[in-house]
């Protein structure tokens, strides 16, 4: 069963453009490299200037679950300074 992983950030006040750049160059090529990896979608909030969603599509629940949490936690910390909150949950893929 595919898995979308549902993150909301909350950016630095005025620092989301810099925190964009280094999402990409940091949590993408990561995810990229791992097992189960599908998709990475990057939305931007027009309504909350400091805000952004992220989907991350994953084949299944296991693989999403398998990415080690002492890399989750290496890279979170290079996000520390342009991120002052992060939440997520996983979404199971509906298909009716």
């Amino acid at each position: 069963m595919a898995v979308i992983e549902m993150l909301r950030a909350t950016c630095a006040p005025g620092r989301r453009a810099e925190w964009l750049a280094r999402d990409a160059a940091i949590w993408t090529p990561a995810l990229a490299a791992h097992d189960g990896f599908l998709l990475k979608e990057v939305w931007p909030s027009i309504d909350h200037p400091d805000e952004v969603v992220i989907l991350v599509r994953w084949e299944s629940l296991a693989q999403w679950k398998s990415f080690p949490d002492d890399l989750n936690r290496a890279l979170d910390a290079q996000m520390q300074d342009l991120q002052v909150g992060i939440s997520s949950e996983a979404l199971e893929i509906y298909s009716g």
